[in-house]
């Protein structure tokens, strides 16, 4: 079932898809004009590239590779992925990629002008460039972009869209210190479900949920971490109180569920609902581990945040957060609190404040 959130979120991703795209290809095709010193890209093959100035061409064919390779992203998804053995996903992608690269140099291969309509099937097959050493030059030079394509697409999606800027410039190598609002959400009666379901349907459902979890983009939510059944959101101080995003977020989640209540029910017979705990508070981002690195928060925001999660059932609240996280609210009015008092919290000496979120 779409709702407008589902649509919005796909939309954002096909448009920063078709944006990295595109910057990557009109630096391939710059750099590879820059290796093989032809003064047009593809020239030998190419009857367009004779007309326009280089770098209007390699918009061109920057353009329509983004559009191919857009396509076969949204042809593979996530859930087509979940169903077909990997073998068999990477070998017809790896077919579809040369299929664009042939593509690719048919369309550059034609004339400006067009074909005429009354073009033959025979005249048409004269279009297709003739087999030599230019065409395996090209064809080599694009399996290796489109190897480093999804290899830079793996590493943007492992990094995180805040982080990004401060890895390519190396500043995660020091630790410093950032102040930001953490939301740890978790399955509700994970272990009763895991039980019933097993391993197996338990483990697509957590796929299920992740992907609808996705919905956190839309309120500028960053996923820092999977654990398990549950996952860690982040935002900084500025997009997590503005409109009361790391609020809305979470009861964004919650009616995605309610409203995908139909698919959860037939498939795994159940409801799934989801309970969060959040604090604000100084931590150190840092660059971690040597032969596996990651992207590292800590500090005792997070283990605060973790806390206030587990006392979800025990308050009989879907969502509760901190209160110093409360007085920061602008907008209050958006939302209805009420205050559980202070309550002692595992590992803290000093009983906390904390807010049930309605």
């Amino acid at each position: 079932m779409f709702t407008i959130e589902k649509i919005k979120i796909a939309v954002n991703r096909f448009l920063t898809n078709i944006t990295f795209q595109f910057v990557f290809w009109v630096i391939a095709y710059m750099f590879y004009v820059f290796l093989t010193g032809d003064n047009n890209i593809i020239n030998n093959f190419s009857q367009q590239a004779q007309i326009y100035p280089v770098y209007l061409f390699i918009v061109y064919v920057a353009v329509s590779t983004s559009l191919l390779f857009s396509v076969i992203d949204i042809l593979f998804n996530d859930k087509v992925n979940r169903f077909f053995p990997i073998q068999l996903t990477l070998l017809i992608k790896s077919v579809l990629y040369f299929l664009s690269a042939f593509v690719i140099i048919f369309a550059a291969s034609i004339p400006a002008t067009g074909l005429p309509q009354n073009y033959t099937y025979s005249e048409l097959i004269l279009q297709i460039p003739d087999t030599n050493i230019y065409l395996f030059r090209f064809l080599i030079f694009f399996y290796i972009a489109c190897f480093l394509n999804s290899l830079l697409k793996d590493v943007f999606t492992k990094i995180g869209r805040g982080n990004l800027k401060n890895w390519f410039f190396g500043a995660l190598n020091k630790p410093r210190e950032e102040e930001r609002i953490f939301m740890f959400i978790d399955l509700k009666s994970s272990t009763a479900i895991a039980e019933a379901l097993g391993h197996k349907k338990f483990s697509h459902l957590i796929q299920d949920l992740f992907n609808d979890l996705a919905i956190v983009d839309n309120y500028k939510g960053e996923i820092y971490q999977y654990l398990g059944d549950g996952a860690i959101i982040s935002w900084t101080i500025k997009s997590g109180l503005m409109r009361n995003n790391f609020i809305k977020s979470f009861f964004a989640v919650s009616k995605v569920l309610e409203n995908r209540k139909r698919y959860y029910n037939r498939k795994y017979k159940l409801t799934p609902q989801f309970k969060a705990g959040a604090h604000v508070g100084k931590v150190m981002v840092l660059q971690i581990g040597k032969i596996r690195r990651d992207i590292s928060y800590n500090g005792d925001t997070m283990n605060t945040a973790a806390r206030i999660e587990s006392k979800c059932n025990e308050l009989k609240s879907k969502l509760l957060i901190s209160g110093v996280l409360y007085e920061m609210i602008q907008n209050k009015k958006q939302y209805k609190f009420k205050s559980a008092g202070e309550i002692q919290l595992k590992g803290k000496r000093k009983p906390m404040e904390i807010y049930k979120v309605i």
